[in-house]
């Protein structure tokens, strides 16, 4: 049998997209990151190594960082300059001049539920151990933060140190008593549903016959999860099949994918859906190297691990033309052209005329190359912030761990800018929201993956 991870995902730094993120609990195999941590944990690889934060060692009061006028917030953002050596040369732009400037705006135009928020920052490397607990005890211990934004690594603070979270990267393993990390994108297993009851309004699946195909065993929770909501949709399933073959024997796996695909063929399957990092990147290698004639339209739950396979594959892969997938969060490009998000841009740009901010590149322009990313900085300040303040807003004057816990569980149908245009929601012990359903498609003009709209499918 083999274990989990054994087909380890393969992350890439693409400015103009967000994947999603593992479930709270979850652990290194998480779907969901900032481009530049993307493409850190590329570098690092198995030399990056996260505690988990031992329970009930909590190292500060529940609740501190609020006063009757101020909360306190924090902000571990990474030392990109130190990771050059390691061969990560991003520059995402200022994120204490953006979290500055946006939270200043705000406390000047009603605050937090009438409080000012006061932002506390700590610079810290992700390749290095120690700088994951210093960072922490800084904020939590010496600061005394109510709220973490989006640390790399957050369940220190809500583990050890009972810290509401909001954009944490990289979860780790945490209680059931922890603080919440509050996400704007959703892990996997809860995507999938809304994504296939896309997918059914728009009659994908009517008249087709459905199969699932994945190819390790650490994907099987998920293909539990995706045949669930495959029932809840009355959806019938035809097969499930896994490549069980040992993940570096290519040759290997892709024998079984062609008597995989046999099996589909001959059973008549003409919609496959790849679950999981596995399924959704075996299935179109597999497919390419051997040159199969069965070409099913392909739904790949993870669009992020499909990313990396597409921007691996370089010349392209004509067994991809035939993808339907979704991601919860817009493009980049298309989040900069949100109002919202526009408004945040002037913020900044007006409190600090001299930091750079690039607009993202759009990805259906075959011509496109890179830019600096320095929109990341904006963007994820610009979303965190205002997720805050609605949060805080809803909690009232007595605003503890528990009652913004409360309140964010009950969030539903708000507004945050850069979320496709719709509204969002969470709900009960879900610390993330659901909201849009982004459609992708590959692009054979431009070799990678963009927005439905933007093809002619």
């Amino acid at each position: 049998m083999k274990q989990s991870g054994d087909r380890p995902e393969v992350w890439v730094d693409r400015e103009h997209r967000k994947g999603r993120r593992a479930s709270k609990g979850g652990t290194m195999g998480i779907k969901r990151a900032l481009p530049a941590v993307a493409a850190l944990i590329t570098v690092l690889g198995t030399m990056l190594v996260t505690s988990s934060a031992p329970a009930g060692a909590a190292g500060s009061p529940a609740d501190q960082g609020v006063t009757a006028t101020t909360i306190q917030g924090g902000n571990p953002y990474v030392n990109f300059p130190a990771l050059r050596s390691l061969g990560v040369t991003i520059n995402e732009g200022s994120f204490p001049d953006a979290y500055n400037a946006i939270a200043a705006y705000m406390n000047a135009h009603g605050g937090f539920d009438g409080r000012k928020l006061v932002m506390n920052y700590v610079e810290m490397n992700p390749s290095v151990a120690s700088d994951e607990t210093s960072s922490c005890s800084t904020l939590t211990e010496d600061d005394h933060v109510f709220v973490a934004f989006a640390p790399v690594f957050p369940a220190c603070y809500q583990t050890t140190h009972d810290t509401i979270v909001e954009g944490g990267s990289l979860p780790g393993t945490v209680t059931a008593s922890s603080a919440p990390d509050f996400s704007l994108t959703p892990p996997d297993a809860a995507f999938d549903g809304p994504m296939l009851a896309n997918f059914q309004k728009r009659g994908v699946f009517k008249g087709k016959k459905v199969a699932i195909f994945y190819g390790a065993d650490s994907d099987k929770p998920e293909v539990t999860a995706v045949q669930a909501d495959l029932k809840k949709l009355h959806i019938p399933l035809t097969l499930t099949a896994e490549d069980s073959a040992v993940a570096t024997d290519t040759v290997a796996s892709d024998q079984e994918t062609a008597t995989i695909a046999e099996r589909f063929k001959d059973s008549g399957v003409n919609v496959v859906i790849g679950v999981g990092g596995s399924g959704s990147t075996t299935w179109p290698r597999a497919q390419l190297d051997n040159q199969s004639t069965y070409k099913p339209l392909y739904i790949p739950t993870s669009e992020s691990s499909l990313l990396s396979y597409v921007e691996s594959a370089k010349g392209g892969n004509p067994y991809l033309d035939n993808v339907l997938t979704a991601q919860p969060t817009p493009f980049a490009y298309q989040q900069w052209k949100d109002p919202g998000i526009q408004k945040c841009v002037a913020i900044v740009k007006k409190a600090y005329p001299s930091d750079a901010i690039n607009a993202p590149l759009n990805p259906t322009n075959p011509a496109a190359t890179s830019v600096p990313a320095t929109n990341v900085s904006v963007v994820q300040a610009c979303q965190y912030l205002t997720l805050f303040q609605k949060i805080a807003d809803a909690a009232g004057k007595k605003l503890t761990v528990a009652s913004f816990t409360k309140a964010g569980y009950a969030l539903k149908n708000v507004s945050i800018p850069g979320t496709g245009g719709g509204l969002i929601s969470f709900g009960k012990n879900q610390p993330y929201a659901i909201g849009p359903i982004n459609v992708v498609t590959y692009s054979p003009t431009s070799k990678t993956l963009v927005p439905a709209s933007a093809t002619a499918k």
